[in-house]
């Protein structure tokens, strides 16, 4: 029957309501017919249109099916290579003075991995993974020779923490390219971070209320699995969820960034104002209390992070705009605060890395609120683009390198 459709199709190849009639007619055999014909003779122009239109939906769910199978082969083996030093952590006993060390391989291997994650996402940009792969390996040298130079832990930590931003635009290097200086390309990468954080907290609360239900079910019947998922897959669903999150945010568009501006807006502006003008009647001055004095600086990272990530969302709202106008407000008036608290223990209990480290902060987040403010007030609406906002971040790469390298020498590592 089939080599009848054939010939029939051969005889009738320039007769195309004839061809149409016999597809009608038996759709199975003239499927199964057009594809022989198709490898005999791929160069025929009706057999290969009619190629094209039988089977293109099927080569296009093979190669998505393909694609998809690469994209989790991709996301397992990062997420293995930076649970290796993780899992071998776990199961090992260090002296104290290599714990630290450990500490920081294992950081600096899931910040490489992610870097390497973009780098095979994003069209393969050779130079920027070497200048970042060989950023994270100088980085580990450096901090393990931090570990046993400095006396002080003070730079040493400062250094741990501030590396992370460097981290940080490091994989943007490998996620945007050759595009690096551009500022939508920048504004980009940020919104996939902020997105992250949402979707990677959503999939691991997620992943423990699923784990615990699983776990009590074998409990129940007297297996205990509670010390493998602790050892094993718990590291390992923290190592491969930021793929698994950044690839749903790109499969699927969603996006929080109008919400958050929107809802979350408005209403961290009336908790930051209620908060400063309570902070001016207590007792408790970040000028002699050390712990207010570090809330104070956690809190402004936080509203410049929340200010430039709010930026992105694409709103019209007038009312939403002056709502980040006064959110920046409020944050240049607790930074300056914040600032004339660090001068004032720099004067009175004299200068160490800690507070040279945060008075270099406070200067570089007032600049870029004061930045902030720049911009929307030359906007009529105030509704400043974000890819006008972002062009101040490049300051606090500058920052991080001279915390992490700059300030250890300075204080000749004591």
């Amino acid at each position: 029957m089939k080599e009848e459709i054939k010939q029939t199709i051969l005889a009738n190849i320039e007769n195309f309501d004839g061809l149409e009639r016999l597809y009608r007619a038996n759709k199975d055999d003239f499927r199964s017919a057009i594809k022989e014909l198709h490898e005999e003779n791929a160069a025929d122009t009706t057999v290969a249109i009619w190629y094209s239109r039988l089977f293109y939906k099927e080569q296009k769910e093979k190669a998505k099916n393909a694609d998809l199978l690469k994209d989790i082969g991709i996301m397992v083996l990062l997420a293995f290579i930076a649970w290796l030093p993780i899992r071998y952590y776990n199961g090992s006993h260090f002296t104290s003075s290599y714990t630290k060390i450990i500490e920081n391989l294992i950081c600096i291997v899931f910040s490489l991995m992610i870097s390497l994650y973009f780098f095979l996402k994003k069209g393969f940009p050779i130079k920027e993974l070497a200048v970042s792969a060989a950023f994270h390996i100088c980085a580990f040298f450096y901090l393990w020779f931090l570990e046993k130079k400095v006396i002080t832990p003070q730079i040493t930590d400062n250094a741990f923490y501030f590396v992370f931003i460097l981290f940080w635009f490091a994989a943007y290097l490998c996620y945007s390219g050759r595009n690096f200086k551009e500022s939508t390309s920048l504004a980009g990468f940020i919104k996939i971070s902020g997105e992250l954080i949402v979707w990677y907290t959503i999939f691991f609360l997620g992943f423990l209320a699923v784990s615990f239900i699983i776990l009590s079910l074998f409990e129940a019947i007297k297996i205990d699995f509670w010390n493998i998922w602790d050892e094993n897959l718990l590291p390992y669903a923290l190592c491969i969820l930021p793929y698994a999150s950044v690839y749903f945010i790109e499969k699927t568009k969603y996006q929080f960034t109008k919400i958050l501006a929107n809802i979350f807006l408005p209403v961290f502006l009336a908790g930051l104002a209620v908060f400063a003008v309570m902070s001016l009647f207590s007792e408790t001055k970040p000028y002699s209390d050390r712990d207010t004095f570090i809330l104070f600086n956690v809190l402004l990272v936080f509203v410049i992070c929340f200010l430039t990530y709010s930026s992105l969302g694409s709103t019209e709202s007038r009312f939403i705009n002056i709502c980040s106008l006064a959110l920046a407000v409020i944050t240049v008036l607790l930074d300056l605060y914040t600032l004339s608290a660090t001068i004032y223990r720099i004067s009175s209990f004299g200068i160490s890395p800690n507070k040279l480290t945060l008075l270099v902060t406070n200067i570089t987040m007032l600049g870029n609120l004061v930045f902030i403010l720049f911009r929307c007030f030359k906007e009529k609406s105030f509704k400043v683009p974000a890819e006008k906002i972002v062009v101040y971040l490049p300051a606090y790469a500058v920052l991080a390198f001279i915390v992490v390298f700059i300030f250890p020498f300075a204080f000749k590592f004591k």
